[in-house]
């Protein structure tokens, strides 16, 4: 790869034909810059589609399925736009498995749109915002769970003011056919690409696909199956939509999950123990888990219970975990939108 636009130089994204960079983003006085892999794909004019992965660096499916996307795409297999490809836009945290960066700090998906002189964390996200975005129309941020959590394979998006935004943003979670889409309420939405890119009138489109701080052949196959798909949809590539294999059914169930009230909380620091598994269906004030205490063995454990009626979208997967930190989220089947 070659190029550097933390000097001056200006990405093309007008250029039929394939190449493949880096963006190298200043890290202060005395440290080497970020260097952000790019690649950009065009076949003459058409949409533009930005494919994200590694915002957090305990997040595997992206990285994977874009760089594998990188190695195989080629202008020849798009009938018209431009796909962008940025297979791990926070490299410090994806070099210490992390899901905050290292070098500062602070969480990637916190700090948009960033800031020219910040840290170095905010000043990717500037980058982002300032250099990739316009030049797109659609973008698609591929998470998982991190070590923290599993989430079922899905697309998550908001709900939106705008009625043909959220009708192009509906339409292209359900061309994606990830095993669940779903609507979903964030805790803290200020600071997040998906704000940012929203806000911009622009489709987004989150994409949590697994979890544990690891992968399966089943969680990377529905991401590269969902690129496709979405490629597809958006009228860049031609094929037929596929839907992807998950716990050993090819299915697409839509969720909701628009309120506080859908997630558990632990209710103590401890050890925990699950009872559920993800997609289970769980009645309110149901036991979903408990936690032990390592600091009195002999104490009964504290129970976690769902706090509503519904299914078990994400869980808490790894074994130690904070009093208050999300045990479960509880979500609700709908027919659509």
């Amino acid at each position: 790869m070659a190029g550097n636009a933390g000097k001056g130089w200006v990405l093309d994204f007008s250029r039929d034909g394939k190449r493949s960079t880096w963006i190298e983003v200043p890290a202060g006085r005395g440290k080497p810059p970020v260097r952000l892999a790019i690649t950009i794909v065009r076949n003459g004019p058409g949409p533009g589609v930005l494919f994200t992965g590694g915002n957090h660096g305990d997040e595997y499916e992206g990285p994977i399925a874009l760089m594998k996307l990188i190695r195989e795409l080629e202008p020849k297999d798009l009938v018209g736009g431009t796909v962008v490809i940025m297979p791990m836009i926070n490299p410090p945290a994806i070099a210490a498995g992390t899901r905050t960066s290292p070098l500062d700090g602070k969480n990637l998906n916190r700090v948009f749109p960033g800031k020219a002189r910040g840290t170095v964390t905010e000043r990717i996200a500037h980058t982002i915002t300032t250099q990739v975005l316009p030049h797109v129309e659609t973008v698609y941020d591929l998470h998982a769970g991190g070590v923290a959590a599993m989430i079922a394979p899905s697309v998550m998006f908001h709900k939106l003011r705008s009625k043909p935004l959220m009708a192009r943003t509906v339409a292209a979670m359900e061309a994606f056919r990830a095993p669940v889409g779903i609507m979903i309420k964030e805790f803290e939405s200020e600071g997040m690409l998906d704000t940012t890119v929203e806000k911009l009138g622009k489709v987004f489109g989150c994409c949590e696909l697994g979890g544990a701080g690891m992968t399966t052949p089943e969680t990377v196959g529905v991401t590269e199956t969902g690129i496709r798909n979405l490629m597809i949809h958006l009228g860049i590539m031609k094929g037929r939509l596929k839907t992807p294999v998950w716990m050993g059914k090819r299915q697409t169930r839509y969720l909701e999950a628009l309120s506080y009230g859908c997630y558990a909380d632990a209710p103590a620091a401890g050890i925990y123990e699950p009872f559920v598994e993800l997609m289970d269906k769980v009645k309110k004030g149901q036991p979903i888990g408990q936690v032990h205490s390592p600091k009195a063995p002999g104490r009964p454990a504290a129970v976690c219970k769902a706090p509503r009626d519904g299914v078990v979208f994400m869980r808490h997967a790894f074994g130690l975990i904070r009093k208050g930190q999300k045990v479960a989220t509880i979500a609700q089947e709908t027919k659509g939108w």
